[in-house]
């Protein structure tokens, strides 16, 4: 018995175990190894917690904390072992003599009919609470009686983080530790807190004031260069932490075993920080350059300039900065998308390219982040940047957290540097969950939460060795188009707790309907913690394609949940059938009809639209062609009175299907023609909506002759759309747009069905 917890704790690692729920057992993330035992524990408000030394009554405290939270009553605490109804706090080496080294965040819980015990050090133990929490029911109805098992627990990952921008729109308080229960009630240990961006700067910084006094505050009258069509609301945007804030904060978390990571931008988006204190970028920009808190988003071109005063301010920030953040060994130091041409223009920086033998300014860029990191590591800190500090050469002791795909991560590890991998195409909750017609404004894209939850951290291009390089992930929401806790909350929950699995759980024990089961048993513990989460859409909901005049679509809503559906185009509603089995629809050749529904969940809350096309007809096979060179040929014709003198059409290629390349060409507003020809690469089967939004008149022909958009035009802009099933491969594609005079306007748009159009021009080649 005295080695059983070292023992399974090395099973644990070794070797796979299936996953055994009893009953209601719904624990997310999905622990380790479960196994049932018989019997259960009676709990119950007469039950008492024994603990033997100061630790374990601080985890005694921190499960009373909970239970008055949830339940209204706490257990009475004694170092006297009870005959029985007890929940025991020990340390791992009171059976494992010592052999766990002192952080390891494994925990184990036996539940017997006599007793409840969990064992581990300090975190783990923490998380063993956290568990016990999921095992207990919702309400409390005079005792609660818990299956007998034995669980043995601890994380993949070692680096498990939630990321949130407060500088876009400011975030208070009260919601950052909200964000941080939430965390830490599944599992995740790191909070990355972004602080300082072009459009806000907003940490308390006392040696430079102005950087609050001035960096805080924007004018929310903007057109995002994300989005066009989102203006704000027309209030000023305002809002930072006071050291005092921050000092809670930090302690709020580390009471939760959470550890916060500051970001401090640099040397791009750095408009905030340039707009207190200009002097920081004139040696780059031109004397008269009026520096702002950005309105708009995007990149921008203002930047630090690398002289000896922007070093000294930034290591006067930093000081401050590592001092509010004691217990973290990091420090995010930004460095991504820094336009370099105000280095480019500068005498300053062509002067020091020469001083420091920096062959180009992607090497200006490495000099400012080595030089940095040197002032960092010298504190007792490392630093960690997004994957853009691997231009020009790292750090040497950087940390690289890996966005744009997982090639950064990959060069990385490679190169012996610890990585913490948060791809776009995964992990970023800014990023759209369904038809963005129904769903809230957001950036874009389309992260689904099954696609979270197929998030692999470690890539296969790495070697054994190289992986352990890879030492976790991040989900991370940048806030420009959330401007509430709600929005948030909305785009984190429930994704938060499909990472929470990726991150914790054995990668061969993942399993996404085992998944969707235990999560909703989840959902109303958010609903009694006024969570705004996006509630889940049924299972079945999909896009259809079929050759059949009728398709009976079986949709599996979730318990406790109430469907509503139509479709006939409206709008669904609570007046709206109610599902109860499955729907059938009917179809003539080539129709198309889309099902529309609505889900009401246990609490009364209703969601958004979710939709799904259904179409009648073949998937269309793709064409064989060897093509590969990025791009499109374009023909551009320019005509003149007389055909006669017409002058020959100009021929090119090009990576994008805009009108503005042409401007140096021709003059746009008097007539011209232009055709895009190549192929269109459909990544995966599906059904395909193509968009075109234009003045005068467009076509669009797939293969050699088949017109989706045929499109007379006149001088009013017209919005096309067709929809076209497609299996994955190269198809013919001809585009044409005729211009007859005045200002014109052209844009061309795809995407599969119900996750959005976007003007991606990647997928095509020539």
């Amino acid at each position: 018995m005295k080695h059983l917890f070292a023992a399974i704790v090395i099973s644990l690692f070794a070797v796979s175990f299936i996953f055994a729920q009893s009953g209601e057992v719904n624990i997310v993330p999905k622990p380790g190894i479960v196994t049932d035992a018989s019997g259960t524990f009676v709990f119950n408000n007469r039950t008492k917690i024994v603990t033997s030394d100061k630790d374990t009554r601080t985890s005694a405290s921190i499960l009373n904390d909970l239970l008055l939270q949830r339940y209204g009553f706490k257990l009475e605490v004694t170092s006297k072992e009870p005959k029985e109804n007890y929940i025991e706090f020990m340390p791992p080496g009171v059976m494992a003599h010592g052999e766990m080294p002192r952080g390891a965040e494994i925990y184990a819980m036996h539940v017997e009919p006599q007793r409840l015990r969990i064992q581990g050090f300090d975190a783990a133990r923490f998380y063993g609470i956290q568990t016990l929490m999921q095992l207990l029911p919702l309400k409390f109805e005079g005792k609660v009686e818990v299956p007998a098992m034995r669980i043995v627990d601890g994380p993949r990952f070692q680096y498990r983080g939630m990321h949130l921008d407060v500088s876009r729109h400011f975030m208070p308080v009260e919601f950052v530790k909200k964000y941080i229960d939430l965390m830490a009630q599944y599992k995740f240990n790191t909070f990355h807190w972004h602080l300082t961006d072009d459009q806000g700067w907003r940490i308390e910084i006392k040696k430079y004031p102005k950087l609050t006094t001035v960096g805080q505050y924007r004018n929310e009258s903007h057109e995002g260069s994300y989005s066009p069509t989102f203006k704000g609301d027309g209030r000023p945007v305002e809002g930072f932490y006071t050291q005092e804030q921050i000092k809670d904060v930090v302690a709020y978390a580390k009471a939760r075993y959470i550890t916060v990571i500051p970001e401090i931008e640099l040397p791009g988006h750095a408009s905030a920080a340039l707009a207190a204190y200009p002097e920081l970028g004139k040696g780059c920009a031109s004397p008269d350059y009026k520096f702002e808190v950005k309105k708009t988003w995007g990149i921008f071109k203002e930047v630090f300039c690398p002289t000896d005063e922007t070093f000294k301010f930034l290591e006067d920030v930093l000081d401050e900065t590592i001092k509010l953040f004691p217990d973290s060994p990091y420090i995010h130091i930004g460095g991504d998308e820094v336009l370099k041409d105000f280095w480019k223009a500068s005498a300053f920086v062509q002067d020091l390219k020469k001083r420091e033998n920096l062959k180009d300014e992607h090497e200006v860029q490495s000099y400012f982040i080595r030089r940095i990191e040197k002032f960092v590591n010298a504190k007792g800190k490392k630093i960690i940047g997004w994957d853009e500090i691997l231009e020009g050469g790292i750090a040497p002791n950087a940390t690289i957290m890996s966005w744009r795909g997982m090639k950064g991560g990959i060069e990385a590890a490679k190169a012996k540097h610890d990585v913490i991998m948060t791809p776009t195409d995964y992990v970023y909750f800014d990023y759209g969950q369904g038809d963005p017609a129904y769903e809230p404004l957001n950036i874009g894209g389309y992260v689904p939460l099954e696609k979270v939850y197929s998030f692999e951290p470690v890539p296969p291009e790495l070697t054994a060795d190289e992986a352990k390089y890879v030492i976790g992930g991040q989900a991370n929401i940048w806030t420009e188009y959330l401007e509430t806790p709600a929005a948030v909350e909305y785009m984190a929950y429930p994704r938060m707790l499909a990472l929470s699995e990726v991150l914790w759980s054995k990668k061969e024990d993942r399993n996404y309907t085992d998944f969707q089961k235990r999560l909703a048993a989840h959902l109303p513990m958010l609903d009694k913690q006024n969570v705004n989460y996006r509630i889940p859409e049924p299972d079945g909901l999909r896009n259809i394609v079929t050759n059949k005049a009728s398709v009976s679509v079986e949709l599996k809503p979730a318990n406790g949940t109430r469907v509503h559906y139509t479709l006939d185009g409206s709008t669904p509603d609570e007046r709206s059938p109610v599902y109860s089995k499955p729907v059938e629809v009917t179809l003539a050749e080539g129709e198309v009809k889309t099902l529309k529904i609505v889900v009401v969940n246990a609490a009364g809350r209703k969601s958004v639209v979710y939709t799904g096309t259904i179409v009648r007809g073949e998937m269309l096979q793709p064409d064989a062609t060897s093509a590969n060179t990025p791009g499109l040929n374009y023909t551009l014709v320019v005509p003149i009175s007389d055909s006669a003198q017409n002058p020959p059409p100009q021929k090119g290629e090009t990576r994008s299907i805009l009108l503005n390349q042409f401007a140096q060409k021709i003059d746009l507003k008097q007539p011209f023609g232009v055709q895009f020809d190549g192929y269109f690469r459909a990544p995966s089967d599906g059904v395909y909506e193509f968009q075109i939004d234009s003045t005068w008149g467009t076509t669009l022909l797939l293969g050699d002759n088949r017109k989706l958009i045929d499109d007379a035009g006149t001088a009013d802009r017209k919005l096309r759309s067709t929809v076209v099933p497609l299996k994955a491969g190269l198809y013919k594609i001809s585009i044409r747009y005729d211009h007859r005079g005045g200002e014109p306007h052209f844009r061309f748009r795809w995407g599969i069905k119900g996750q959005g159009l976007r003007q991606a021009y990647a997928e095509f080649v020539h």
